[in-house]
């Protein structure tokens, strides 16, 4: 199963999109807090992405980003199964990969949000770069349709590329 997220929910990401104008009051409100949780807790990732990546997602967003390809690739090393997974997402200007090494947990989920009436994994919405232990950080993503991934991988096992 795959954890909420924590800060940008899709259930808040609806209501600030809501025809009622007092809902949708509140929800920007709570997403203007949440938004600074979350950047007071980005700051904690400094040293465990790379300097270059941990910039990167202080400035740049795939927001409505289109998800084109996920692929899970298993390798073998040293006699150990290694899974890495690669997530490419595109607009009209450009692409990217990112490229998360060594994954320790993947989860996807395919769940309408409340509001939103869409099917498949829609434009990138939304994600979370988090600390789930001492060697462990975490990426969720959501997705416009109420889709959502969550990865686990290890510090500095992530990498971002512009194809």
């Amino acid at each position: 199963m795959v954890n909420p997220i924590k800060y940008f929910k899709s259930s808040l990401w609806s209501a600030i999109n809501s025809d009622n104008p007092e809902e949708r009051k509140q929800a920007k409100e709570e997403w203007r807090k949440n938004d600074a949780r979350y950047w007071a807790e980005y700051e904690k990732l400094e040293g465990r992405l790379n300097k270059e990546l941990f910039a990167f997602f202080h400035t740049f967003s795939f927001h409505d980003y289109d998800l084109k390809e996920y692929k899970l690739v298993q390798s073998e090393v040293h006699y150990e199964k290694i899974v890495d997974l690669h997530i490419t997402v595109s607009n009209a200007q450009d692409e990217w990969t990112l490229v998360y090494n060594n994954v320790s947990r993947v989860g996807i989920a395919i769940e309408p949000p409340d509001q939103l009436d869409r099917s498949g994994f829609d434009d990138w919405g939304y994600d979370e770069l988090l600390i789930v232990d001492e060697k462990t950080l975490s990426h969720e993503i959501l997705f416009a349709s109420g889709a959502a991934f969550l990865i686990h991988f290890p510090d500095r096992g992530l990498t971002v590329k512009q194809n």
